[in-house]
């Protein structure tokens, strides 16, 4: 007895099932590489979009500056907007006690000197002041020291107070010499005004 050989319609089944589940399956992974290669394209479209944004709008500022700039050279009474920097807090500046003593001297000198008998002392607090104002100006070029106006106005006062006392000691001037004693003067003129008002 030969047998012979045949084939079984279930293995045949199986087989085409086998195929068809692979086709299935191929299918699957055919769409979703797909579908993955759409969703890197669409990524890569929203940063390039992104990115062409970024730079329209760099350049619409860049356009807004450059004519608020031309705009300003056109029409010389608009002031460009001011730029604020942020504020870089340090320690409180304190004021220059030369500073300080240069105005106070500079005052009391330029007082000497107006009463014409202490035209004298007047003088020497004068060259006194002109010094302290001159170290004053020293101690606040530092930072965080303040007084370079205190020093200026006693540098001046000194200055000032030194030459009306020269004038008044050569007899320069006539309504003020150092035999005027302007404080007795002004002290007869303030009893005269206030005597009959109290």
């Amino acid at each position: 007895m030969v047998r012979m050989p045949s084939f079984s319609r279930h293995s045949t089944t199986t087989d085409s099932t086998t195929t068809d589940q692979e086709r299935v399956d191929e299918r699957r992974t055919a769409d979703t590489t797909a579908m993955n290669v759409r969703t890197q394209e669409d990524e890569r479209a929203a940063r390039d979009r992104a990115a062409a944004d970024r730079a329209a709008a760099e350049r619409e500022a860049d356009r807004a500056e450059t004519e608020q700039i031309s705009r300003h050279r056109r029409e010389p009474g608009l002031a460009p907007e001011p730029v604020t920097e942020p504020e870089v807090r340090g320690p409180r500046p304190r004021a220059s006690m030369l500073a300080t003593l240069s105005l106070i001297i500079g005052v009391a000198s330029a007082l000497f000197v107006l009463t014409g008998v202490l035209a004298g002392y007047g003088i020497a607090l004068g060259a006194l002041a002109v010094l302290f104002a001159v170290g004053g100006f020293s101690a606040t070029s530092r930072r965080h020291v303040a007084g370079k106006s205190e020093a200026m106005i006693g540098l001046l006062l000194g200055i000032g107070a030194v030459v009306v006392g020269i004038l008044v000691l050569t007899d320069s001037l006539s309504w003020l010499t150092t035999a005027s004693d302007k404080v007795g003067d002004l002290r007869t003129w303030l009893d005269n005004q206030t005597v009959d008002r109290f």
